[in-house]
């Protein structure tokens, strides 16, 4: 290796000697609640779990009597209807005068106007539950993204706690290479041994340096990974360093049966888009349907024409605005009114096709993600078995290193093997602490792919202390 690359890991590695000592600990249960109530896009998803229940509400009250007040003054000439109206909701009062005059004058009209869409045919209640579906969509969206989110922060907390123990091997590997670096360097000296094992000592103590520092990088990126899933600063984190992951098996619950996929929260959000999606289509084919509605009005009007004719015939006429806006005439009316769009009978059948062959996408969709599933499950049931089978051959393999490399020792320091033997002991050995170590938190991690195949995270989480 270049003395430039030496370097340039010595450079980036000591920096982060001691990258987790500023925070404080955090399990694995804490950080799946910290990642649940601090990820940005778990928040989106509550937002709009609370969009669409108030969209429900506010729908609901669009079909409530709808109360409308209107008021209005106008100046113009008189020779209209008393209390004339310019647009609004209000009737239009309209009637022939006896005469014709420029003069201005002030006119006036109040009204309360009421409007009840009270019979619509199964209208009402279709877009009713089409709005009530989509709350139900927003809320499986937001279960399928927390369990595949709690499963991902879980998986980098366990590739985290790895790296971490990666680094802690390869400093008692350091360590032991130091150690014995110690005593060769001093036997040389002494002219006991020769001088080329020095040397050898030497490039030893450097790569195990070099590899604590790339343990130390890796383990940076890992908690670099796990602090973005959480949604916190990097230098706030640290995974809490638990022997739990490293040193026992879990217990391996029985193959899952094929109904558990149907609690699924991927196959329970992808069956309520097709839910929606057919809720949808029955509000569009109900838009052919009429409307009945009952409505009624009282208002009030004012002019400053007079409201009876002169002895000669003519109307007097005040323009002053005291005169033309207090209400003279009272008046009101109820009825109903039946409303029917008879186009819509062709538009709202093209449109309900359109929706059900959404349908039939949403279902085929749905088929193709229970079959992703299936897949996956027996993946996970065949990984985690031969993690099993290596946690278990593990501890064999690191037994025979330790022997090795203690007859290596102690038959260098005899002066019946020379140097290379010892190095490739102590390689061995380190190697098979390493696989110790990761061979059980493999398993760790297949239990978790098992459960998150399964839909329940229950099996991996019931046994965290």
């Amino acid at each position: 290796m270049s003395a430039f690359r030496i370097l340039w890991l010595v450079f980036i590695g000591l920096p982060l000697a001691g990258w987790g000592q500023a925070a404080a600990p955090l399990t694995l249960p804490q950080a799946l609640e910290l990642a649940r109530t601090n990820y940005p896009s778990l928040r989106a998803r509550q937002a709009g779990i609370a969009a669409a229940t108030a969209d429900v509400r506010t729908l609901r009250a669009t079909y409530l009597p709808q109360l409308t007040a209107q008021a209005q003054a106008l100046n113009g000439t008189s020779n209209q209807a008393r209390g004339a109206l310019l647009g609004g909701i209000g009737p239009n009062v309209s009637g022939v005068r006896d005469y014709t005059s420029s003069q201005a004058s002030w006119a006036s009209q109040g009204m309360l106007f009421i409007d009840w869409p009270a019979v619509t045919f199964g209208r009402y209640r279709a877009d009713v539950q089409r709005a009530e579906a989509g709350v139900s969509q927003a809320q499986a969206d937001y279960e399928q993204e927390l369990f595949q989110h709690q499963v991902q922060v879980a998986d980098a907390y366990l590739l985290a706690l790895a790296a971490q123990k990666a680094v802690a091997l390869q400093t008692a590997n350091l360590r032991r290479t130091q150690s014995l670096r110690r005593v060769i360097l001093a036997a040389t000296q002494a002219g006991i041994q020769a001088g080329i094992d020095s040397s050898t000592a030497n490039a030893e103590n450097a790569r195990a340096q070099l590899q604590l520092l790339v343990s130390r990088q890796q383990a940076e990126q890992q908690r670099v990974r796990l602090a973005g899933l959480l949604g916190v600063p990097t230098q706030q984190l640290a995974p809490a360093d638990s022997s739990l992951f490293f040193t026992r098996l879990p217990a391996l619950p029985a193959a899952p049966d094929s109904g558990s996929l149907l609690r699924h929260p991927t196959l329970l959000a992808y069956r309520q888009r097709v839910a929606a999606s057919d809720a949808a289509a029955k509000y569009l084919a109900s838009n052919n349907r009429p409307t009945l509605s009952l409505v009624g009005a009282t208002w009030g009007r004012g002019s400053g024409a007079a409201s009876a004719a002169s002895p000669d015939g003519s109307f007097n006429i005040n323009p002053s605005l005291g005169a033309g806006l207090p209400f003279k005439v009272y008046n009101y009316a109820v009825g109903a009114a039946l409303t029917w769009r008879v186009t819509e009978l062709l538009h709202s059948r093209r449109a309900a096709t359109a929706q059900l062959a959404r349908s039939e996408q949403a279902r085929a969709e749905y088929s193709q993600q229970e079959l992703l599933l299936r897949t996956e499950q027996q993946n996970a049931r065949s990984q985690l078995d031969l993690a099993r089978q290596s946690a278990q051959a593990a501890p064999a393999q690191l037994d025979a290193a330790q022997r090795a490399y203690t007859q290596a020792q102690a038959r260098y320091n005899a002066g019946l093997d020379n140097l290379v033997v010892l190095t490739q002991a102590t390689l061995v050995l380190n190697r098979a602490e390493t696989d110790q170590a990761i061979a059980i938190n493999n398993v760790w991690r297949a239990l978790l792919l098992r459960a998150a195949t399964s839909g329940t995270l229950s099996d991996f989480t019931g046994q965290l202390p």
